[in-house]
């Protein structure tokens, strides 16, 4: 018979290489897409759309990216607090930036997320320490998924006239995220959920802009009029938790909407990694937070894995 400890030790073991196996599949499946997207419409779609931004566009970005953060930050800050954590406004912020730059470079787009609910750092407060990591993980899953459950109603939306199987799978999507979410805002009242929402919605605007933003510079000649309807369509293919950084599945989803709308596909590819560019620059700040916040942690690592004897040397010589 199998000690129950052993067992335990066998499955936490195991667990890395499953999570390896399945980033190493996402990055395999982003990579085939995009492949395939370069053999199909040319890879002068990626080349001309990095050579095609403008230097005032990553100011844009930044400034864009920045406003969704901040918005992500306030809407985490209230889930939290009705789950008794304290997160003051710039070490939510940090966090979230922090969050986003690794959710543009690593695979499923949830490990910065996973990180940001799991940090043990002194820049929150809980009152309960016994559940402060399934405090922490449920706030950060109840915003992350109503931010979700906006974006997909959005894609939705905008697909009913066009594309109405797509569109029944994305609000179906969004009633999903909406009712998962609802198990951990119980606590929060409803004046509060309203708030959580309408910034769900101003940060699905923030990002909404910045796709906007590069079709204008990449593409003029398209029509105003399908500017929102291809940036919802886009980033709803993006919250589709396969690949790395919403590659691949944003360049096909954003060439199927100008396709529905009229207009050429490998727009639609140039415009998105337009965008991807863009997104992935308005993180940069994240990871120059990230690198302030692991480099004293590295420093203390290093420390005690010197040894007694080179730390007491250590010791003497500050003395």
């Amino acid at each position: 018979m199998n000690n129950p400890a052993q067992t335990r030790a066998g499955q936490a073991a195991r667990l890395p290489w499953r999570t390896i196996a399945v980033g190493t599949t996402q990055i395999l499946i982003t990579g085939a897409i995009l492949l395939a997207i370069g053999m199909l419409w040319g890879p002068e779609n990626f080349t001309s759309a990095m050579r095609g931004l403008p230097w005032w566009s990553f100011a844009a970005a930044g400034a864009l990216g920045g406003a969704g953060v901040v918005v992500q930050a306030l809407r985490w800050r209230i889930v939290a607090r009705h789950h008794r954590i304290e997160v003051g406004l710039g070490a939510a912020i940090a966090r979230c930036w922090q969050a986003a730059f690794l959710n543009s470079v690593l695979p499923g787009g949830l490990a910065g997320d996973a990180l940001r609910a799991a940090d043990d750092s002194t820049d929150a407060s809980v009152t309960s320490r016994r559940r402060a990591l399934a405090s922490g993980f449920a706030s950060m899953a109840a915003e992350r998924l109503v931010g979700t459950s906006v974006v997909f109603t959005a894609g939705g939306v905008v697909l009913l006239p066009l594309a109405p199987l797509a569109a029944a799978g994305c609000l179906l999507a969004a009633l999903i995220a909406a009712v998962i979410a609802s198990r951990w805002l119980r606590r929060v009242p409803a004046a509060g959920v309203l708030q959580i929402i309408l910034l769900s919605v101003l940060g699905w605007a923030c990002f909404a802009t910045l796709f906007m933003l590069s079709v204008a510079v990449l593409d003029p000649d398209a029509p105003l009029a399908v500017l929102p309807s291809s940036a919802a369509v886009a980033l709803a293919g993006m919250s589709v938790p396969v690949g790395v950084g919403g590659w691949g599945i944003r360049e096909m989803a954003s060439a199927w909407s100008f396709t529905l709308s009229g207009l050429s596909s490998a727009d639609g590819i140039r415009v998105s990694v337009g965008y991807g560019v863009l997104a992935l620059a308005s993180t940069v700040p994240g990871a120059v937070i990230l690198a302030l916040r692991v480099m004293p942690r590295l420093r203390q690592a290093r420390y005690f894995a010197a040894g007694p004897r080179q730390r007491n040397r250590r010791r003497r010589a500050t003395l």
